[in-house]
């Protein structure tokens, strides 16, 4: 059989290589670490899930014989964990076996696994000579690209939705669904009904189903928090603390909470706990600072404060200093430790390393759309409160609001905006760039009539500037 006879079979296939699994996508040395944190840690049966993602690691390192084995303990698992129906639970690890063989030019094993989940296939009764319509299949692809990648929460969340019309009551499942909306829900941080949030419900539901899924409590806790539920929220802390301590993901939220609430010197507590299991964690140090951060603005920040001496203001930007610095140095490509780290350096006026940063980062190639508008945001700030340029400002908030992605980042920039708008016409009635950003919003929002007027007063007040004439040109045109 030729080889492009072969790819034609091969893309038939449900399984990791035809799940769009793109490499830009991802920060794969994160992917891994998560993964081995979930065989290590968790106490839910997702192990076939994981040694499947391994494999796929593997193979995106150019490491083929160390993805077959992951692929032979993928199958040993779906023996001991499924012996009842181990067959359904093969689908997607044969499909990878099939494609990773491809990859390696031995034709005879490909066809050897092509014909392994089409005997399956059939015996299901599937419609499909190399895929079926069930369950299994639809929840592992969910819970993959629910860690692999932001940009698949939403196909993540239609896997589960399909699993579920099959099995309604799968506690598994309900868990991994009940998830995919919550992180949907916090990328775009739209507002939610609390009568009717489809969200809490779900988070409600998949609890019920597996009362000890420790995952769920703490998504549970923090949408309550959301919803001004705070008392509620912390029954399911202190419950999740009870049977899952030592694991860092439960941690990591558990601290999100707490800080939020205000408590974050149990959070810091909890936190550096799990630093002595997982030393080399970057995402527990980047948590560990941001608990710093959230001490030193309060003291910064509250007036009535008695002991706000700069000792300890140098202390804890110190500290928080420290541990971003540990997160970038164990992670080089957690942007959001970087940004968190310049915008300490500010803190402290160490403007230069600061600008080095942010210029570091915004030459990275792995950011992706909503990281792009994170850091824009970021670099805003950054230019408005320590720079003291409003231009400049300006400039990278416009750059975060145009790019299409509804989130609390771009909301954020559209809000700074407007403050600089009020602050530029407070001084001057007359300010052409305030006129020029009320033109640039209204044109984004495609509110053309009303950007032409705002852009001819910006001219009326600069008289020749290129950017205005140039929007002015392209909206005229485009009427």
């Amino acid at each position: 059989m030729s080889k492009e006879s072969l790819k034609r079979k091969l893309l038939q296939l449900q399984c990791h290589f035809t799940w769009d699994l793109r490499r830009e996508d991802v920060d794969i040395e994160d992917f891994e670490e998560r993964i081995y944190e979930s065989i290590k840690f968790s106490k839910q049966n997702n192990k076939l899930y994981a040694y499947n993602q391994l494999a796929y690691v593997n193979y995106l390192n150019g490491c083929n014989e160390e993805a077959l084995t992951h692929l032979q303990k993928a199958k040993k698992t779906a023996r001991a964990d499924h012996p009842q129906d181990t067959e359904k639970w093969l689908v997607v690890t044969y499909g990878n076996f099939a494609w990773i063989y491809y990859h390696m030019n031995e034709v005879e094993e490909v066809e050897t696994y092509l014909e392994k989940v089409k005997t399956i296939c059939r015996n299901l009764g599937s419609a499909s000579t190399y895929t079926a319509n069930i369950p299994e299949i639809y929840g592992e692809k969910g819970f993959t690209l629910l860690k692999f990648s932001a940009r698949h929460y939403e196909k993540a969340k239609e896997c589960f939705e399909k699993a579920l019309e099959k099995e309604p009551d799968n506690p598994e499942l309900n868990s991994g669904y009940a998830i995919a909306l919550y992180r949907l829900t916090a990328l775009k941080n739209k507002h939610q009904d609390k009568e009717n949030c489809k969200l809490l419900k779900q988070l409600r539901r998949a609890l019920e189903l597996n009362p000890e899924d420790s995952s769920v409590m703490v998504y549970l806790a923090l949408q309550l928090q959301d919803f001004q539920k705070e008392e509620e929220g912390l029954q399911y802390i202190e419950k999740a603390l009870s049977t899952s301590a030592d694991i860092p993901q439960v941690i990591r939220l558990v601290a999100k909470f707490l800080r939020k609430q205000g408590s974050v010197d149990r959070a810091l507590m909890l936190l550096k706990e799990a630093l002595e299991k997982m030393p080399n964690s970057a995402l527990l140090h980047d948590q560990v600072g941001l608990c710093y951060r959230t001490k030193l603005y309060k003291l910064k920040n509250d007036p009535n404060s008695q002991h706000k001496s700069s000792a300890q203001i140098v202390e804890l930007t110190n500290h928080c200093i420290n541990h971003f610095e540990k997160a970038v140095e164990l992670k080089p490509k957690f942007h959001f430790a970087q940004m968190n780290l310049a915008g300490m350096y500010a803190e402290r006026g160490d403007y230069s390393k600061a600008d080095e940063l942010f210029e570091k980062i915004q030459k990275m190639n792995n950011l992706k759309t909503e990281d792009w508008q994170h850091f824009y945001l970021e670099y805003g700030k950054y230019f408005f409160y320590h720079k003291k340029s409003e231009e400049h400002a300006a400039f990278y908030f416009k750059e975060g609001y145009k790019i299409q992605n509804e989130s609390y980042k771009r909301d954020y920039c559209y809000t700074y905006l407007k403050k600089i708008v009020k602050i530029r016409t407070s001084r001057n009635k007359q300010d052409s760039m305030a006129f020029g950003i009320l033109g640039f919003l209204c044109q984004v929002i495609e509110e053309k009539p009303q950007a032409i007027e705002y852009y001819k007063k910006a001219l009326m007040y600069d008289p020749g500037n290129k950017d205005y004439l140039s929007a002015l040109c392209e909206l005229c045109l485009s009427i």
